[in-house]
């Protein structure tokens, strides 16, 4: 039996339906220079599957020995993976703040005449920071120093006029006590007849003018004091007003609240400046608190006066510092309540840093730790390399292979791995730009 077509037979077998057609179907019946390309290419294709699966299963394949042998190993530091136990730790994160921050502006509308700070210029305390022009505001103050003067003026009038009514009182109560002895006298003497009646009446009707002088001087000494109250009300009113005037003048000069700088500039010489208008924002860079917020679940971890270390990324700093205050008030977005932690700068912290602590909450775990340094980072993947051998003999060259982790938390230069690794693994730690997976290594 044999199972080879000839090509004469195969010949047959396609002409033997095109004779037997009638004419519309030999239309439709391709012919067999188009059977032969179609069968052309399907082999072409499988033909090309097959190429692509073997070059695939190549690549996966594992370094043969003998290859391994050829390439010149390149020399690696390793680490053995232990388990090691760390304390279980709470990380949280906050930004650095002032604790002296103010955003200055003016309560008089004028002319800004000086502004010469910019940012990052530094001042002390009591220095001119913004001028303003208030000539409108010092003339009022001239008008009422003016209107001082004037009451002033009308007060030393009224007490002169107080002085000559009470001179004029004085005159009159004595001219009543003359009458009274005079009337006294007439009165007893008439009642002896020695004089008439008509010298006791002028004795009574001089006492009774006498009396109405007297009345007069006491009602023109109390007109007198009420003008005096009057034109005294009016010193202090001008007074007030010139202290009112002198103080919107005294807003026209702004003067540093604190030691600072100038963080952001927010007007110009020459502008026009309103009541409230903010001016410059300056702070005070030696007197900087991290601010963390803390989710409520995790307070219970925090208290006042509790030592932590804060470490700033950013500066390569770590400082020993105390928690000085929990505001009592949670967020009620976030629910979580901002905790404040003085700072003492060295110089090279400035307000908006990133800054972070770590506090126990409970016993130390077992975990595997290796350096950063010997993460590969590739997209959103991290990986090791692995030393493996080539071979099942021990002798075998040993290969770096590719091996992807899980990482946990970070501390002080290692990362922890949450899967991919066992205790005993061998991972490299040097070279690692240089390596490829695969590639023959021998560890130093």
């Amino acid at each position: 039996m044999t199972h080879t077509t000839s090509e004469e037979s195969l010949y047959e077998s396609l002409d033997r339906p095109i004779d037997q057609a009638d004419e519309h179907e030999q239309k439709q019946t391709p012919s067999p220079k188009k059977t032969w390309k179609m069968w052309g290419l399907l082999l072409g294709g499988v033909l090309l599957l097959t190429g692509g699966t073997w070059f695939l299963l190549s690549l996966n394949k594992p370094p043969q020995p003998s290859k391994i042998a050829s390439t010149s190993a390149l020399s690696v530091d390793t680490l053995t993976v232990r388990s090691q136990s760390v304390a279980n730790t709470l990380k949280l994160s906050g930004s650095i703040r002032p604790v002296e921050q103010a955003t200055l502006s003016t309560r008089v509308m004028g002319r800004i005449t000086q502004l010469s700070l910019e940012s990052g210029d530094r001042f002390r305390k009591g220095d001119i920071l913004t001028r303003i022009d208030v000539m409108d505001i010092t003339a009022q103050t001239g008008q009422a120093q003016l209107g001082v003067a004037q009451a002033q003026a009308e007060v030393f009038r009224s007490q002169a006029s107080l002085n000559q009514l009470e001179s004029q009182k004085l005159e009159a109560q004595s001219a009543l006590r003359l009458a009274q002895v005079t009337q006294s006298r007439m009165s007893r003497l008439q009642a002896e007849g020695a004089v008439s009646q008509s010298v006791l009446d002028d004795a009574n009707t001089a006492l009774e003018q006498a009396r109405a002088r007297v009345a007069q001087s006491e009602a023109g000494i109390r007109q007198s004091q009420a003008a005096i109250a009057q034109t005294q009300a009016a010193v202090s009113r001008a007074e007030l007003s010139v202290i009112s005037s002198d103080v919107s003048e005294s807003y026209g000069t702004i003067f540093a609240p604190f030691d600072g700088v100038v963080v952001q500039k927010l007007a110009y010489e020459g502008e026009m400046a309103a009541p409230g208008t903010p001016l410059l924002k300056v702070e005070n860079p030696n007197k900087l608190e991290l601010e963390i917020s803390v989710p409520e679940e995790n307070l219970r971890f925090v208290r006042v006066g509790q030592s932590v270390k804060v470490q700033f990324d950013a500066v390569n700093q770590s400082l020993s510092a105390t928690i000085q205050q929990i505001v009592p008030a949670s967020n009620a977005q976030s629910r979580s309540f901002l905790v404040k932690i003085p700072l003492t700068n060295s110089g090279k912290l400035i307000s908006g840093m990133f800054g972070r602590i770590a506090l126990p909450i409970g016993a130390t775990k077992e975990t595997l730790l290796i350096p950063t340094t010997a993460l590969i980072q590739r997209g959103q993947l991290q990986g090791v390399y692995v030393l493996e051998t080539a071979g099942e003999k021990t002798i075998a060259p040993l290969i770096a292979m590719m091996r992807w982790v899980k990482t946990g938390k970070t501390q002080d230069g290692q990362v922890e791995i949450v899967s991919g690794l066992k205790a005993g693994d061998r991972i490299v730690t040097s070279n690692i730009a240089q390596l490829s997976d695969g590639q023959a290594v021998t560890a130093r």
